[in-house]
């Protein structure tokens, strides 16, 4: 009889570990963001006044822009990309001092997802590209400029 319980105590284990990872809350990156000069963790933590929204999580979780496609988003990134990124790259994206935006040569190999397009303009990259969360701009505004890029291309 104590065999038959402790088969039962460990079932009843594995139905709860079971249920607590149904039910746990997902972790709010499960893609590793990195810095594209010298490969480091980026930091993602909120800058001042940033409210980390659905979208990012989502991003962060699977790598999928959730604003592609979205026409109020491609008017925030075409406002946002104006303000922040038109003086280097152009105004339809094809570069001058920076690369271009729209043709599929890539100076930094990072720039050739959506996730490498975010850890760029997020935290840098060589020559004049800044990091741009240190200039102000959310990672919710990030998604919306790539978004922009990716209509550029079309």
């Amino acid at each position: 009889m104590a065999s038959k319980m402790h088969v039962s105590t460990s079932k009843a284990r594995w139905l709860i570990l079971l249920a607590a990872a149904a039910f746990a809350q997902p972790a709010l990156a499960d893609i590793e963001f990195r810095h594209a000069l010298d490969d480091s963790v980026l930091d993602l933590a909120p800058i001042k006044g940033e409210e980390i929204t659905d979208a990012v999580k989502a991003f962060r979780k699977d790598g999928v822009n959730p604003y592609s496609g979205s026409a109020d988003a491609l008017a925030a990134g075409k406002t946002l990309y104006e303000e922040n990124c038109q003086a280097c790259h152009l105004e339809d994206g094809r570069g001058g001092m920076g690369p271009s935006l729209v043709d599929n040569v890539y100076v930094n190999s990072r720039a050739n997802t959506d996730v490498g397009i975010f850890e760029i303009i997020h935290s840098g990259a060589s020559g004049a590209m800044r990091s741009f969360s240190e200039r102000g701009v959310t990672q919710d505004q990030i998604l919306k400029i790539i978004a922009y890029i990716h209509s550029l291309k079309k």
